[in-house]
Formats: C-alpha cells, structure tokens, sequence
C-alpha cells in the first residue's frame, strides 16, 4: 500500500537511531561484529502485501503490548541470520553454524538461542517506549518457525504495519534482510502521527461496548491524579522484566510442563490457583524430578506415574519470592542477590504472573547506567 513521505521521514528517523543502538547490543550480547542497516520502510495490509514476507521458512517471534493495548510487533528473520545470531550468542562453532546455515537446520539449539535474541531486541524497543510512549510495555508472547508459505494467524489481514527492512550482518557470514511489523495502534505512538488504517481498523469496535482489559485496574498502581505511573519511573522493573511469561493451573499434569520446558524453551513455569501465582518451576526443578537419565530411552513406570501427577504437587515447600510490576530494578537486585535467585516472578495488583526478571537483564541495566 502506499506510504506517505512524512510516515516514511518519522519511521525513518526513529529505525536510524534504533539500529545504531541494536547493533551495539547484538555486538555485545552475541560477541560478534553485528551490523544493522535499515532498508526500506513502507506501510503493508492484507495478505497481498505481507504474504511474500513468508516465501521461505522464517524464524519469527512476536511480541505484545498489554498494559495500554497497543497492538504487538512481530519479527520476521530469513532462518539463516536467526541461526547465525543464534549460533554467536551460543557460542556455537562457526564452522557448525555454516553448515546449519547451509541446509537451513533451525534445530533446539538454535530456537533458544534465537530466543534469546529476540529477547534483547524487544528490550532495546522497550527503552525507546518508556520515552515515546509512557507506561506501555512489549512482552515476548511467542518464537517459533514459519514453514514457507505459511503465513502467521497473528498477522492480521485488516490491521496495518508498519514494516521495516533492517540487514543484518553477523562476523563473515553472509548478510540477510529481516523485517520489524509494528502494528499500527503500536506505531503511532512511537512515530507521534496519524497512520491510515483499514476500513474495520478506522471503524473501531463498531458500536459494541468496547471489553476492558483483563487487569484495568492494575494500570493504575496506588496512584493520584497527576502522579506518574510506576513504567514512566526510572528504574522500573519492568525495564528488565524480559523472561516470556508462561503459567499452568496447578490441576493440570506434570507432563504438560516437561514440554514447555524440553519442547517449546520455557526456563520459567508459573503454577498459579485461580488466577495468582503460588510458585515457579524452573529447568532444573524439572530435570531434577524426572533424573538425569530422562530421555535416554522409553519411558519407564515411574516417568509414565509423574507425568499423570498434578503440576501443583511439585516443589510445595518453596518459598516464592516477587515483586510487583511497580517495583523498582534495585528492589528486584536485593531480592534477587538476598535469595540467590537466577530470575525473579513479576505479579501484577491481583497476584497474576507478568513477566520473569533473569539476572542478566539486571546485570545488563546496571552495566549500561554505568557507562553513561
């Protein structure tokens, strides 16, 4: 669709800093010279515009903003740059890395390390929101492999993005062009203008009582009229809450968080009783239920018994510690380095799961305050 030379000068302005500031982190975070160049910027809507985005398999992730209910961004990458990336931030042998590149090989390995990536690309995005757009916030909702030809459910073929071609060099290896989508109700505030939506995007709810957000009153934490929200504070928790959240109700099976930790690259598993948070699962408090000899060959009478076990019945005796989204990042650090905690729950007012703080992005914060 067509995009106009104001659109494009703003989106344009705000990419060149960002990209600058990216390639700066990936430099550090992967160890490896990074370089990203913005391309193109333009407008897409529909299936005709988006779909050739997914002519070949595609590493993407996405992320949402759910505290003001801006929309949500998602990252599309050739699947060779994600392994490359994934590859250095792992400290994989670059001679390994060629050869998945090669034959397109997007195995485990590459999937959390492309995780991770992602995860540091939406904190870069979340630095620039605290300014541009107060109180809002992007969590990583979902990394996954697109098989080409198949473009995601989560794009929608009446919602506008605004898209950006960003290439990507890592070290040696060949350079690709991934694209940023930030979804209209998301971009507007970050360019400050107004952006032509589709005809059901300018319509909006179209007469019916529009739904409140899950937690609205959790939008204003102990506040006056006129003081700032807690995300609008300087050090904010939840400039380092970066960990996907993830949570099962306690009554389901033991199963069921295997495979979120083994299969889909969960670190962190909330178990919560209606609704709340009661306590964290870990990778290793689950490999240490099911021993260091699961997997290594059928599943046993005692695996199949604690696979029908109720999720809740793991860990009882822990002592869950958190902090509010209205924390602060030095209250997270005593709490983190009091317990010897390796991530920290974020709990919204009503005791729901927000978000994990690990102690890299602690680490990371502190680091960058010190050199400026």
């Amino acid at each position: 669709m067509e995009t106009s030379e104001p659109i494009k000068e703003k989106a344009r302005s705000f990419f060149l800093n960002y990209c600058q500031t990216l390639s700066e982190e990936l430099n550090t975070l992967t160890m490896a010279s990074v370089v990203c160049t913005l391309g193109e910027v333009t407008l897409l809507r529909g299936a005709g515009d988006l779909g050739p985005l997914f002519a070949a398999d595609r590493s993407l992730a996405r992320a949402e903003e759910d505290s003001s209910g801006l929309g949500d961004l998602h990252l599309v990458f050739d699947t060779p740059i994600s392994i490359a990336l994934a590859g250095m931030m792992m400290m994989t042998n670059e001679g390994v890395i060629r050869s998945k590149m090669a034959s397109r090989d997007y195995d485990e390995e590459s999937h959390e390390g492309f995780r991770e990536v992602a995860t540091q690309i939406v904190a870069a995005i979340n630095r620039q929101l605290e300014e541009l757009a107060p109180g809002s916030h992007l969590y990583l909702a979902s990394v996954k492999q697109i098989s080409q030809g198949n473009m995601p459910p989560t794009l929608d073929n009446d919602t506008t993005y605004l898209s950006a071609s960003i290439e990507i060099t890592v070290g040696e290896f060949e350079s690709a062009t991934a694209h940023w989508l930030l979804s209209r109700k998301l971009a507007e505030p970050i360019l400050k203008t107004a952006i032509p939506g589709s005809a059901k995007e300018m319509a909006g709810p179209g007469g019916m009582e529009e739904e409140l957000p899950e937690e609205e009153d959790d939008a204003l934490p102990h506040t006056e009229p006129g003081e700032l929200l807690a995300p609008q504070v300087a050090g904010s928790v939840r400039l380092v809450m970066t960990e996907t959240p993830f949570t099962l109700k306690e009554e389901e099976k033991v199963m069921r968080g295997i495979t979120a930790i083994t299969q889909d690259g969960y670190r962190y598993i909330g178990i919560e009783r209606k609704g709340a948070l009661i306590r964290v699962l870990s990778q290793s408090d689950i490999h240490q239920v099911m021993g260091s000899f699961y997997g290594s060959g059928p599943p046993i009478p005692r695996d199949k018994a604690l696979y029908a076990l109720p999720i809740g019945k793991l860990n009882v005796q822990q002592n869950l510690i958190k902090i509010g989204t209205d924390g602060s990042i030095n209250e997270a650090a005593d709490l983190m380095r009091q317990h010897r905690l390796h991530a920290l729950p974020v709990v919204s007012n009503r005791g729901t799961l927000r978000g994990f703080v690990p102690i890299h992005a602690v680490v990371d914060y502190f680091r960058r305050m010190g050199k400026k």
